[in-house]
Formats: C-alpha cells, structure tokens, sequence
C-alpha cells in the first residue's frame, strides 16, 4: 500500500505535504507561549514588589490585601498565566524530547 505522499512522483513538495497535518495548530502554540511570556514580565514584577512590601506582615495583613479587588485579580492572572505558560513549555518538551510511549 502505497502512502500518499509516495503515490505520484510528479508532484511538488507542497502537493505531497497537503492533508498531512494542520500548520494553524503550531502557530498558535507558539503564540500563546509568546504571549503568555509577555504577560509574565509584568505580573512577575507586581508579584514580587507586592510580597516584599508584605515581608514581616501577620496573615491577617496578608488576607486583607489579597481581599482587594485589585490584587485579587491580578493574583489570579498572574497563577492563570504562569500555569498556562508553563503547561505549554512542558507540552513542547514533551513532544521533542519524549520519542516513547512509555
């Protein structure tokens, strides 16, 4: 049984290429994780000014900041965009580097 892109000798490249896999799906892996990194640079550096201004705080301090609607938010983009960015890095080493199921 012949494979598609084996059947005729005749045809370009790309004719052989077509139906073998969606380009749009890479593309858009590759730009979330672009964008995702974007969005990290600011939320890291909120992240980290606002816990060194918490340094030494009791947790009720910590409680009553995290209450505010403002850091509420920006705490939960900040996890939503690092988990997500993270699950993107390890899915692309996972399918470079890992050859078997196993």
């Amino acid at each position: 049984m012949a494979m598609k892109w084996e059947s005729t000798a005749h045809k370009n490249p790309l004719a052989r290429a077509r139906g073998l896999g969606s380009a749009r799906e890479g593309v858009e892996h590759w730009f979330n994780q672009r964008v995702t990194a974007l969005a990290n640079i600011p939320l890291a550096l909120w992240l980290v000014i606002s816990v060194l201004s918490l340094v030494g705080t009791d947790h009720a301090t910590f409680i009553n900041w995290l209450a505010l609607p403002v850091n509420a938010v920006l705490m939960i983009l900040t996890l939503a965009s690092f988990f997500y960015h993270a699950a993107l890095g390890t899915q692309v080493i996972a399918e470079d580097y890992i050859h078997d199921e196993g």
